[in-house]
């Protein structure tokens, strides 16, 4: 366990307070009431993309002003002034900002509401939002939460709470200092604040009334590790991670509509743009970008907002018959079962259909990578039943030995011999509409056999690029890891647009390949930092499911592992992974789109 004591700076809380930089730093900022004023001079943001904001909590978690006059550059501003990283705009009016982004990239022909201020710009759409990024945050380092650094005890704000992100996931009666700041790290900010032993706070700025007390009013321990202090009654424990800050924060300056120039990156049609970078929320993951704009930019007060691109989408057509003016469809549904095996908050993705040897096999692969983000998603106790999850994926290897190829090689026959753990699956719907036929077009219709930018191709082999550690005398080895949680796998990235857009490999720590993070091929998140967050995501699992599970339990008392000998043994592996995976050189694996796999 990390100790996190060696960070106290309590000697300079005072100093940032008075707005002195101390030894390096981030100023501590007050959060004034209400919002901040929005920002008149700083550096552009980068245009991020069209994504996804259809549910709770919000993509962008904090709400900007809403309208009637909404431009790029009044919410970019806004968000600027208030010290969020991320700008976004929806349904031509609304305007929010986040630390984070908390969904997946949409298509880009999605947004298409034109902004109300201005026709010409773009400003979401319908569940869309224009997100755009702040270039002057640098690139966090994720797999560290060591970069926090305590300020001390300080009071509650006066007015509403020093901090205004709550991290309800963050379970109460198992808190610790390591667990919140991860919590707050995941979602990009800058703030944490552990208070009353089990309480975890997060923000970008302070709230109004937020002071430095003396350190014996933070003497809770944590309910999850009493050596550790947690806040006290109406006091913070807080931290500050500098990392996560602006390196040209706003100075303040009043709402103007003419006040930025916003750049944005092109795109085309059958590629992606630039993707801020991933977090984890409550229950899922989103994914992550590996890369980092390359494209200087500079401060102008101008107003030259470039318009994101714009992309055309093939609609799917319907077959339809014709009776004088009217066009009928009918369309038949057959759901695809979402939760094909089920381990507590953790379903798998449906294993692609097979017939003969080598697809079953490719089925083996699909759901032997599926493992890690069982033991990361599923929450303790479920998370033991993910060993059952993975037992079931050998009975499909054993499947492909003995029944293909032959008759009943198929993937039906598989699970009716080896059932999986899931809710059945709805009956199929079918619908049927009558509309007026649509006037013949001379434009000719187009047929392409290229892969289509959604298309998802099954895993063929789970042979990992990162490698599992090997040190018996600590309790592990190459094919034996601690508590049997296998190294999540780093392969080709089987998303055809992720693919084409410069990211050859993925990492499978979701079940959904979309939600999965992928990586280019060299640079600084290439794949030595995607084997880095491999190690961290099995640490993770290591601690949650194998250290839990020593806390009462005999079995593994018997085998000589107490709850502190399991983490220090996931600990040491945890070292010597990333000892292991320093120079990760994948030579020609995932060289071309679906092949190289090996």
């Amino acid at each position: 366990m990390l100790n996190l004591k060696s960070f106290t700076v309590a000697s300079a809380a005072l100093t940032l307070f008075s707005g002195v930089t101390a030894s390096g730093l981030y100023p501590v900022k007050r959060n004034e009431e209400p919002a901040q004023p929005s920002c008149t001079d700083f550096t552009p943001f980068k245009y991020a993309g069209c994504f996804i904001d259809n549910g709770s909590p919000r993509t962008l978690l904090y709400t900007g002003p809403r309208n009637s006059n909404q431009t790029v550059q009044d919410c970019v501003a806004f968000c600027k002034g208030n010290d969020y990283q991320y700008a976004g705009l929806e349904y031509g009016e609304e305007c929010f900002c986040g630390a984070s982004v908390n969904n997946i990239q949409a298509d880009e022909a999605d947004c298409n509401m034109s902004c109300t201020g201005d026709d010409t710009e773009i400003c979401g759409g319908f569940n869309r939002v224009s997100i755009y990024q702040d270039p002057t945050f640098p690139v966090a380092d994720s797999t560290t939460i060591s970069d926090y650094q305590k300020l001390g005890c300080y009071s509650e704000g006066s007015v509403g709470r020093s901090l205004a992100w709550r991290q309800d996931q963050v379970s109460g009666t198992t808190m610790t200092v390591e667990k919140c700041l991860t919590a707050c790290k995941a979602g990009g900010f800058s703030f944490t604040g552990i208070e009353f032993a089990s309480e975890c706070y997060c923000g970008v700025v302070l709230g109004n009334g937020t002071l430095p007390v003396d350190s014996s009013n933070c003497d809770m321990p944590c309910n999850g590790d009493s050596t550790e202090t947690c806040g006290g009654r109406g006091t913070l424990d807080l931290y500050v991670a500098k990392d996560l800050e602006s390196s040209e924060p706003c100075e303040g300056g009043s709402s103007s509509s003419s006040s930025s120039t916003i750049s944005s990156t092109s795109t085309s049609s059958t590629s992606s743009s630039t993707k801020p970078p991933y977090t984890t929320s409550t229950t899922s993951s989103s994914t992550r970008s590996t890369t980092c704009s390359t494209t200087s930019s500079t401060r102008s007060t101008t107003a030259s907002t470039t318009k994101p691109p714009s992309s055309s989408s093939t609609v799917p057509t319907t077959t339809t018959s014709k009776t004088a003016s009217l066009c009928t469809s009918t369309t038949t549904i057959a759901p695809t079962p979402t939760c094909e095996y089920k381990c507590g908050n953790w379903c798998s993705n449906p294993l692609p259909k097979f017939t003969d040897k080598n697809t079953c096999w490719s089925a083996y692969s699909s759901c032997t990578v599926q493992v890690a983000s069982c033991f990361l998603n599923a929450g303790f106790p479920e998370s033991m039943n993910c060993f059952q999850f993975s037992s079931w994926c050998t009975s499909i290897s054993s499947y492909c030995s003995s029944y293909c190829p032959g008759g009943n090689c198929s993937k039906e026959g598989c699970k009716n011999k080896y059932p999986p753990s899931g809710p059945s699956v709805p009956a199929p719907s079918v619908s049927t509409s009558v509309y007026p036929c649509p006037a013949p077009t001379a434009k000719p219709s187009t047929t392409s056999t290229t892969a289509s930018s959604t298309t998802v191709v099954p895993i063929p082999t789970d042979t990992n690029i990162c490698k599992q550690p090997h040190n018996p005398g600590n309790g592990y080895t190459s094919s034996s890891p601690v508590g049997s949680i296998d190294l999540p796998c780093l392969t080709c990235n089987n998303v055809y647009n992720e693919y084409k857009s410069g990211y050859p490999f993925k990492l499978y720590t979701s079940s959904q390949s979309k939600n999965c993070p992928s990586y280019p091929r060299g640079g600084n998140n290439g794949p030595t930092q995607a084997c880095k967050d491999a190690c961290d995501s099995q640490y993770k699992s290591c601690l949650n499911t194998y250290a839990q599970s020593c806390k009462n339990s005999r079995r593994n008392h018997r085998r000589g592992d107490s709850y502190d000998s399991a983490t220090q043994k996931c600990k040491n592996q945890w070292y010597d992974c990333y000892k292991t995976n320093s120079n990760v050189q994948p030579g020609n694996r995932c060289g071309s789109w679906n092949s190289g796999w090996y």
